[in-house]
């Protein structure tokens, strides 16, 4: 896939809320593929954000240009050059040059951003609002993947485990280049696009599952759409539309999972002190002198609470779940798939549940096992995507 160049907490966050969107919008999760699906061959990771300096170094020839495109710097290698946002530019080690950004290629194919691993092709380091730096990693779409893999999905799982991976996690990168094509990036690094790591990260068997799907993405009615995926479902997979304000779509609708039982995050247990849950709220502006109960609601046919109600001796509130457990730690509360809440002798709240994520897409553990009992990649995805189709 072409892109016009200028420039495990396994699962996705994506959306932290349903309530983001104005109750009469829904998101779009499915695109018209382009008539030039060609031209979408390079993806902008956003790496750092609001950093004050960043230090770069190169063992092979590197590059430096302006935002007008002019060569400001080159050299045989790079021993280790400080990039500070400057009142009048950008500063490459002590010289300020007038430019929005920089752009950084390395002829070797490497370079290593100080405190955060070696990155492929070029880097784009912005001035921004805040007069801090954005660093974005700008590469072909299937290297960024061989950094992603190794961190979605266990390189020692079944490999046609991998590749299935492997297809979601292009068409998840894939649909975020043609939705954000106006934007300054496409995807970022962490937890809410998909964990990247860079170079440094990368496999043999992961990047051979990347080698042998090569151009295959997951569509639907000929559209591309978000190819949602999370650790462990705990019995089943849920609707999209249920968890976040997006418009229905039959590949996301949910299945039921018998696969994942084995995954450590299958149960789980959490408390949270009263204090700890009125701190969260109050800053989502729902400050509480008391908390006396939580009660979850609307659940739907996986049992997940898409709500949770908050009583206080004055006060009482509809929270969507989702956003709950977000704001409260989703490494804690691990999914909204919370089979009991109930209080401890000290007061405290223990929620106990099953799964790890939002629950939509494929289960990542349900994919290992399936592999293991020697499915395809193709049958694992038509079984966790119905109605979907793999084009090439």
């Amino acid at each position: 896939f072409f892109k016009k160049s200028f420039f495990l907490i396994p699962g996705l966050l994506f959306f932290l809320s349903a309530n983001v969107y104005g109750a009469d919008h829904l998101r779009e999760i499915a695109l018209p593929l382009p008539a030039d699906i060609q031209s979408f061959k390079k993806i902008r990771v956003l790496v750092l954000q609001n950093k004050p300096e960043i230090n770069i170094s190169c063992r092979a020839s590197f590059e430096v240009f302006d935002d007008k495109g002019n060569q400001i710097f080159k050299g045989p290698q790079l021993a280790g050059a400080t990039v500070k946002s400057s009142e009048n530019g950008i500063q490459w080690w002590t010289r300020v040059i007038p430019t929005r950004f920089l752009l950084v290629r390395s002829l070797g194919n490497s370079m290593q951003i100080g405190g955060k691993g070696v990155f492929r092709d070029e880097i784009l380091i912005y001035k921004n609002s805040k007069e801090t730096l954005d660093m974005i990693n700008e590469l072909s779409l299937d290297d960024y993947l061989k950094g992603v893999l190794p961190f979605e999905a266990n390189p020692r799982w079944p490999y046609e485990s991998l590749k299935a991976q492997a297809i979601v996690s292009r068409t998840f990168a894939l649909f975020k280049m043609v939705e954000r094509q106006n934007e300054k990036y496409d995807v970022a690094s962490g937890t809410y696009s998909q964990v990247y790591a860079g170079k440094h990260v990368e496999d043999e068997k992961t990047s051979q599952a990347i080698e042998d799907t090569r151009g295959q993405i997951l569509t639907y009615n000929n559209k591309i759409f978000l190819a949602f995926y999370h650790s462990t479902c705990g019995g089943a997979t849920t609707a999209a539309d249920l968890v976040w304000r997006v418009r229905p779509l039959p590949p996301l609708g949910g299945v039921e999972c018998q696969f994942c039982s084995q995954s450590p995050h299958f149960r789980w247990q959490a408390a949270l002190t009263r204090d700890q849950i009125k701190t969260a709220l109050a800053k989502h502006k729902m400050p509480l002198r008391d908390i006396e109960s939580l009660q979850l609601s609307n659940a739907d046919r996986t049992g997940r609470a898409h709500n949770i109600l908050i009583k206080s001796k004055w006060w009482q509130k509809d929270v969507d779940a989702d956003a709950f457990r977000v704001w409260m730690d989703p490494a804690k509360l691990k999914s909204n798939l919370i089979i009991k809440i109930r209080t401890d002798e000290a007061g405290n709240f223990v929620f106990k549940g099953r799964g790890w994520g939002h629950g939509v897409g494929l289960c990542q553990y349900g994919m290992k096992y399936l592999g293991e009992l020697g499915y395809s990649s193709q049958e694992i995805l038509d079984y966790y995507y119905p109605g979907s189709r793999v084009k090439l």
